[in-house]
């Protein structure tokens, strides 16, 4: 390989494989390192596969994901094709990582890494793709002091775009190549009489043995091209498991983890079992939640119910599914872990989503034009601002039926004392924090950066979102991040304009601890660095991290998020006196904000945490969600 390849200085090659070889590289003008893939050639000579490898690439560089190695872009240099993805420092691959370690992964341990690469998994499912090439190699280990390592997922999606086919045939010809074996179709083979070296067998047996044990059975023959997706990363990730545990590929009539290891802890049998199906019809659909109930929390099969909507709201659904345990709280989750039900049936409360309220800042005439003399040539004047026919792009939500709960803290800051009992009304929470996709659709309505009453709604220095030439834009990757540099009345505003509100301080609350006592943190009584975005440098894209026990994503930090409420320093102690809605002081000087964000310390992600500024502030850590009330 040339020393220089496009606007790269490659310092030196990382991997092989059958989707080509990897390379160390410096950007020659920014001076950043980049892993690059310089793709086989022989792939390029269709012009067909050409036109999909283009299209498809792009589609790579959208996806964004805490796991996963983001791909840059693609370029060409001197007939190389070569693929930008970012390098990830002291890493190694999950293959040398295990071969490091004096004992075998423990029972708890695994679980945690699998759980990382079942929610990258999860997501580039739901973005329309698959990975297609699961396997140790590609899969990138950042230890990290006292803590479970970090994985990254790499090559995602490029063995789906070349095709398993291609990838078999290539990983043949590697060890004919290496072998010295020569194929003939229409005689016999003909071998090499040069020795091989006996150091190169074992590692050329293991890197050939990996690529092939993973391909789900639809993969390793023609013929079935259709049935090649998301199913066969679900036949992958058994793979995975059984070989993280045992040490071993399954192969034919292969026995249980149970069976190997007696006296696990977890029902690994169950996921093996789910995932490896010969047909690939019978397997998981999704692996988040069967991960969540291998650690002890039960998950019920879910069903989606349509939602029906007026006919100026887009189309939305809302998830729920049956609940089991009687309690005096009862929640319909798209992701449901902790059940919360007071009947046996499912419950048929919806979003109220009302009808726009969408008020531009209009400006007065100049009352001194009447004394100004009559003019030969005309004054100039604007052509009339029209309102751009713009549909928000509305959240997912879940639904909470309304009950008696606990919110406040005796052990926390003096302005979360006492804890004590309120009761509140049913009402609806979008999964996610409203992102600059969403948000910049309705600046462009709005024709602007402040609201009717000319109060500022976001600084754009603030945020991610430009405005070049009139014309607004959000920074490259950004799209999918929670909207940033937002004042409360921006929230309020974007709120009213997809008929909904923001919730109120109490319902935060209850929706973040899943109104149990024992959630001081979304996740329990603590929470770690994978389980939300904390003690970070910067926002992360909305659902990067799994979602709570509810179904609700980054409840604790990323954000902190705009609430309803005026903050009262004691107002838990008038809340304890009329507890049925509270809805906040009837004035104040500063509004609530709740959930930490990606800069907070650990203490600030606890579901009882308060926090407050002026309704006018507006930085790079204060987000917002939005809420509706039920019927």
């Amino acid at each position: 390989m040339k020393e220089i390849l496009g606007d790269f200085r490659i310092l030196r090659q990382i991997g092989k494989g059958p989707l080509g070889e990897t390379y160390l590289a410096e950007h020659k003008f920014l001076k950043k390192r980049y892993a690059i893939k310089v793709l086989p050639g022989e792939l390029f000579q269709n012009e067909g596969f050409l036109k999909r490898f283009e299209k498809e690439v792009e589609n790579l560089a959208k996806l964004e994901h805490l796991n996963l190695a983001k791909v840059h872009s693609v370029s060409l240099q001197d007939n190389n094709y070569f693929i930008i993805s970012d390098y990830i420092a002291d890493a190694e691959n999950l293959s040398s990582y295990l071969g490091s370690l004096d004992s075998r992964l423990s029972e708890k341990d695994t679980l945690a890494l699998l759980k990382q690469i079942a929610y990258v998994l999860d997501y580039l499912h739901k973005e329309k793709t698959s990975h297609g090439g699961l396997k140790l190699n590609n899969i990138l280990v950042k230890k990290a002091e006292d803590e479970i390592p970090h994985l990254y997922l790499t090559d995602a999606g490029l063995s789906s775009i070349v095709g398993s086919g291609k990838i078999v045939t290539k990983a043949y010809q590697m060890v004919a190549e290496t072998l010295n074996v020569a194929p003939h179709l229409k005689s016999e083979t003909i071998y090499s009489a040069k020795e091989i070296d006996p150091n190169v067998l074992p590692k050329l047996h293991r890197s050939f043995l990996q690529t092939y044990a993973f391909l789900a059975p639809e993969q390793k023959v023609g013929g079935i091209k259709d049935k090649i997706g998301p199913k066969s990363d679900i036949y992958a990730f058994g793979v995975l498991t059984y070989f993280l545990l045992t040490g071993t590929f399954p192969e034919g009539y292969f026995p249980m983890p149970s069976k190997v290891l007696p006296g696990l802890r977890f029902d690994w049998d169950r996921l093996i079992k789910a995932t490896m199906h010969q047909d690939a019809e019978d397997r998981l659909d999704t692996l988040m939640p069967l991960m969540e109930s291998l650690s002890g929390k039960p998950v019920k099969e879910l069903k989606e119910v349509e939602v029906e909507i007026e006919k100026f709201v887009p189309e939305q659904r809302v998830l729920t599914r049956e609940p089991t345990a009687p309690r005096t709280f009862k929640m319909a989750t798209a992701v449901s872990t902790a059940p919360f039900a007071t009947t046996s049936s499912v419950t048929e409360k919806k979003p109220v989503i009302n009808p726009s309220e969408m008020k531009r800042l209009e400006f007065d005439a100049d009352p001194g034009a009447i004394f100004q003399a009559p003019r030969v040539v005309a004054p100039y004047r604007p052509k009339e601002d029209v309102v751009r026919e713009i549909q928000p792009m509305l959240t997912e939500m879940v639904v909470i039926e309304g009950g008696e709960v606990c919110r406040g803290s005796n052990v926390g800051a003096r302005d979360e004392k006492p804890r004590h009992k309120i009761y509140i009304e049913s009402f609806a929470l979008d999964v996610h924090p409203v992102t600059n996709e969403q948000f910049v659709r309705f600046l462009e309505v709005m024709g602007g950066e402040k609201d009717s009453n000319n109060s500022d709604m976001l600084a754009l220095k603030e945020s991610r979102i430009k405005r070049l030439g009139g014309r607004l834009s959000i920074e490259s990757g950004y799209a999918k991040h929670p909207v940033v540099g937002v004042s409360w009345y921006g929230a309020l505003a974007y709120a009213k304009w997809v008929g909904k509100r923001l919730p109120t301080e109490a319902e935060w609350e209850v929706a973040a601890s899943g109104n149990s006592e024992e959630h001081i943190y979304p996740f329990g009584l603590d929470i770690e660095r994978s389980e939300a975005n904390f003690f970070n440098s910067d926002t992360t894209p909305v659902m990067s991290y799994p979602a709570s026990s509810i179904g609700l994503y980054d409840m604790s930090g990323n954000v902190y998020e705009w609430c309803e409420d005026w903050y009262g320093y004691n107002y838990y102690e008038h809340s304890l006196q009329e507890p049925t809605s509270p809805k906040g002081p009837p004035q104040g000087v500063y509004r609530v904000l709740r959930g930490g964000c990606w800069k907070s310390l650990k203490e600030d992600l606890r579901c009882s945490h308060r926090h407050r500024n002026n309704p006018g502030t507006m930085n790079r850590t204060y987000g917002f969600r939005c809420a509706a009330d039920t019927k």
